[in-house]
């Protein structure tokens, strides 16, 4: 007798660049689908990924419009009112699943309770450090606070953090729960790897250094302290080229910067390149100059192809560069950011040192491992 599937709803804001949506990919393109039968609720139709979930997904969507959306959710987190909200999920998500996972948590895991006998365990995922990002910790206070601990958390079978810190972050905000679980995000070397091997569309110069930075231009990358350390390295006759890799809300604000600070042959903002990884395989140095990371994807990324690194010193990045083990870790200013580049740009060797732990680190993004760890919490039967 064949045994019967598990039916799994995995729940995501949108398919919008970003780590936790480009790690999801990641995961369902490796899922086992003759063990599970999984379906997939965008809240809202946006997002570049959609043309790379496997086809055994159910992809369907809550909303077509990003301002019904942020109306629909505002009301509800603001207010608790809610009563359309649940009645426009419980008619888009039809039937029932053994388990729900709101992929990144935020107020949209909330639709798992939405739904309510529709679904037997229900599992949040933290892909965000809550503490050291000044915007989440102003945001959960007060009364919002103690609903979430009541009405979300402390109702969630299981919620999984993507690091160590984040966890710990996490408790410091909200407290502890019986069901606690750290997970590290899968990466799909061998993926980076092969993709890593394609064709650039623009040269890159070997007279000078090549710093690559990745991420969507939003405030908590601190891609601002980013460029004027540029100015303190030109300022110093140092020859070397910035490229940042993404699009955001930022970027009229940082291309300003850039040109006020006369850098725009130092620092390239080259937006959103859907494969990424051969910029940053011909790079000589990865930077990350964020205020707060759950698990950054883009450091594993670099990390799996040996760049060495240079990171602010803030949650989630502190965990993978071992605190300055893997990688060097600066402070978080411009001052700090220049001093590090530069001490990196200068020492030949202190590269090669890097790229070498980089490369050790890169051993815990075992894709096998990571993903029986991922089966083994779906396989959970909890005690009665």
């Amino acid at each position: 007798m064949v045994p019967q599937k598990l039916r799994i709803l995995f729940i995501i804001p949108s398919l919008e660049e970003g780590g936790a949506e480009r790690v999801l990919v990641n995961l369902l393109k490796k899922f086992d689908f003759d063990r599970y039968e999984v379906d997939l609720c965008v809240v809202e139709k946006r997002g570049i990924y959609f043309g790379e979930i496997p086809a055994q997904v159910k992809v369907f969507t809550l909303f077509s419009n990003e301002l019904t959306c942020k109306v629909f959710n505002g009301l509800h987190v603001r207010y608790n009112f809610n009563f359309t909200y649940r009645w426009l999920a419980n008619w888009k998500i039809s039937g029932h699943y053994d388990i729900g996972i709101s992929f990144l948590d935020s107020g949209f895991t909330d639709i798992l309770f939405f739904l309510k006998s529709k679904i037997s365990r229900k599992i949040s995922w933290v892909h965000s450090s809550y503490q050291t990002y000044r915007n989440f910790e102003k945001f959960y206070t007060g009364a919002y606070k103690k609903r979430v601990i009541k009405h979300r958390y402390s109702k969630l079978d299981t919620i999984v953090f993507v690091s160590n810190d984040s966890k710990m972050e996490f408790e410091g905000i909200f407290g502890h729960f019986p069901s606690m679980k750290v997970i590290y995000n899968m990466i799909d070397a061998s993926g980076v790897r092969d993709k890593a091997e394609a064709p650039v569309s623009e040269p890159f110069d070997p007279n000078v250094t090549n710093i690559i930075a990745l991420g969507v231009l939003l405030p908590v990358k601190g891609y601002d302290k980013l460029i004027r350390a540029a100015r303190l390295l030109k300022d110093d006759g140092i020859r070397f080229r910035i490229r940042i890799l993404g699009n955001g809300d930022l970027e009229n604000e940082l291309r300003t910067l850039v040109k006020d600070l006369d850098l725009e042959n130092e620092v390239i903002l080259s937006g959103f390149i859907n494969n990424p990884f051969p910029y940053l395989k011909l790079s000589d140095i990865f930077v990350m100059t964020s205020v707060s990371e759950g698990l950054p994807t883009a450091l594993c990324e670099a990390m799996i192809l040996g760049l060495p690194a240079v990171v602010t010193d803030c949650s989630g990045c502190r965990e993978l560069v071992g605190s300055g083990q893997y990688g060097m870790m600066v402070k978080q200013s411009a001052v700090s950011i220049y001093r590090g580049l530069k001490e990196m740009i200068a020492m030949p060797e202190k590269q090669a040192y890097f790229r070498k732990k980089s490369l050790e680190r890169a051993e815990v993004f075992n894709d096998d491992a990571i993903l029986e760890q991922v089966y083994e919490l779906l396989e959970f039967k909890p005690t009665t």
